[in-house]
């Protein structure tokens, strides 16, 4: 019965590089005390021991922009628009479902947090997904996966087999497992391994199984992603670089960084404690007579003067190299706003963003290849635990939770799952706004909305602007508009008073634009005199060049201030 545990602590050896990697990283983010070593590696006594925050603030500016995301799930194929929209909604409500237990479980925000922080900071990413109908009653057991204590193996087809592994105290493991008490052994840091593959699922604590049952999907119920950053060789020990972190153009610079700190405040301390020297003629036992303090006036036998110890001095050689480090870490983690012109161009915030997507651009995509195939595994596990059954399931967070039935999903292979993860920052939508005007009425509507202002669902958009032209030309359209979209969100409501008030106002905004509709039919008025027009509102312009002109004097590209481009090429 030990084969298990043998074979999880087998496979945590192979991995033994990767997780150096890790621990590595982590000394970086969480600021470990750095030690001053000579040639030999040996710590230096009486020296001034710095630790730069550089990496730290790197890795917080990334992580701060990859949370401010925001998702898009589009669901195409052989189904009908409403049949995608549903399948759109189960996701969704399957991941709001989520975070509401991982808040309530963990005390953790949500599940796209805990991958952002771990895409940047571990490389790998991984969730265990759990789906159950207890007492009819839908449930989610969501676990995310620190990627330094899994061993996992993958097979000819996905995943052989997962063991997260945690390290509990006695009093958690009870509360977690009351039927198990008295098979735990210990106090604290409890090693718990928690085995899957396609067929059981095995308890182990402290190397003694404690429980093993089996378990319906065919399939280990995990998702486990290596983002594509790095060079992906396949050397000897390529397993030590697989799915690189932020920090691997920058990991090696930052000891150099705190080397040379180190050094430079050591020999500023000189200022404060000089080292001396004092000529004796003959050595004794007894300690050297102190060298006087500051305001401070002593008398010495002749020959016996302090003199102070010859230090070496930075020389322009190390100051030199600590410019040259510093600007090497600035290349492989720009984080800081470089120096704008007044008013900075869009140019310039573009060359910034370019920067920093350089390095985000392979978390983006292992989240949202992530996102797919948990999307993928939440819908065959339903489909898996449901059977067909014809019992309507509530799933979603508190408050907002929606029903479905297991056909409502379809047939999985019928459709595909994309999701777009759309970052944001203020500079970067100050660059798109630049871009946007630059080529408003130039290029169409939807190419701008699409590649350029990067929104969510474009089609989306464009229906709303068609929408409030039409209103504007038509108040009953507003009318009937409105009227729809709160019949709409009574049908979505669990509160019944609620609910009942928003059909109430979509009555009587039905009946409001019924009535403006049959006033029509009412015979033609007179028309107006020939010189009477009817006034018209203005249309507001797109004003953000103002704001944040695309190219300005200092940019990239920028024209001389006093330039102008002619009328006819505007």
């Amino acid at each position: 019965m030990e084969d298990t545990w043998k074979l999880i602590t087998e496979r945590m050896k192979q991995l033994q590089k990767l997780h150096d990697r890790m621990d590595k990283t982590k000394e970086l983010v969480y600021l470990d005390p750095y030690q001053l070593k000579n040639f030999r590696g040996q710590k230096i006594d009486n020296v001034i021991n710095v630790t730069g925050n550089k990496a730290a603030v790197f890795g917080n500016a990334i992580i701060s922009d990859l949370i401010q995301a925001r998702w898009q799930t589009v669901v195409e194929g052989k189904i009908t628009n409403r049949d995608a929209y549903r399948i759109e909604q189960f996701i969704e409500d399957n991941l709001a479902q989520a975070d509401e237990y991982l808040l309530e479980r963990y005390g953790l925000v949500g599940l796209f947090e805990w991958l952002s922080n771990h895409v940047c900071i571990r490389g790998p990413i991984g969730a265990e997904w759990v789906t159950r109908i207890e007492n009819d009653r839908y449930n989610i057991h969501c676990l995310p996966l620190d990627m330094r204590w899994v061993a996992f193996q993958y097979g000819n087809v996905g995943l052989k087999w997962v063991a997260p592994i945690t390290y509990r105290s006695r009093e958690d493991l009870e509360e977690e497992f009351p039927e198990y008490k008295s098979k735990i052994t210990g106090t604290t840091d409890i090693e718990v391994r928690d085995f899957w593959d396609g067929e059981k699922n095995e308890l182990w604590i402290n190397k003694q199984l404690i429980d093993s049952q089996p378990h319906p999907f065919g399939k280990p119920p995990f998702v486990i992603v290596f983002p594509s950053a790095g060079f992906m060789l396949r050397d000897k020990g390529y397993i030590e670089h697989e799915g690189e972190d932020i920090f691997y153009m920058i990991r090696g610079l930052n000891d150099e960084l705190n080397r040379s700190l180190s050094i430079e405040q050591s020999i500023g301390m000189d200022i404060l404690y000089p080292p001396y020297e004092q000529e004796v003629d003959n050595f004794t036992a007894e300690p050297a007579q102190a060298p006087p303090k500051t305001g401070e006036t002593i008398k010495v036998k002749r020959g016996e003067r302090h003199q102070p110890l010859p230090r070496g001095d930075l020389n322009r050689a190390s100051q030199v190299a600590r410019v040259d480090i510093n600007r090497m870490i600035d290349e492989g983690a720009p984080v800081a706003p470089r120096l704008y012109t007044t008013p900075p161009s869009g140019a310039e915030l573009l060359a910034e963003m370019e920067a920093l997507a350089r390095l985000q651009n392979s978390r983006i995509v292992a989240l949202r290849v992530f996102r797919e195939q948990l999307a993928r595994l939440m819908i065959d596990q339903y489909i898996t635990i449901s059977k067909g059954s014809t019992v309507l399931q509530s799933i979603g967070k508190r408050g907002r939770r929606r029903s479905y039935f297991s056909v409502h999903l379809k047939d999985p292979d019928t459709y595909s799952i994309t999701c777009q993860l759309m970052t944001r920052n203020k500079r970067q939508e100050l660059a798109n706004l630049a871009m946007f005007s630059a080529a408003y009425n130039r290029l169409p509507l939807k190419y701008n909305l699409t590649n350029i202002l990067m929104v969510e669902d474009p089609d989306g958009v464009m229906r709303e602007l068609e929408m409030e032209q039409a209103k504007q030309a038509d108040p009953a359209i507003a009318l009937f508009e409105m009227a729809r979209r709160y019949a709409q969100e009574a049908a979505e409501l669990e509160d019944e008073i609620e609910a009942d008030a928003r059909k109430i106002q979509s009555m009587m905004l039905t009946e409001r634009a019924v009535a403006i509709v049959k006033q029509r039919r009412q015979p033609v008025q007179p028309a107006l005199p020939e010189k009477a027009r009817v006034p018209e509102v203005e249309q507001p312009t797109s004003g953000a060049e103002g704001l944040i002109p695309l190219l300005s004097q200092g940019g990239m590209a920028g024209l001389p201030r006093e330039a102008s481009l002619p009328e006819e090429a505007i």
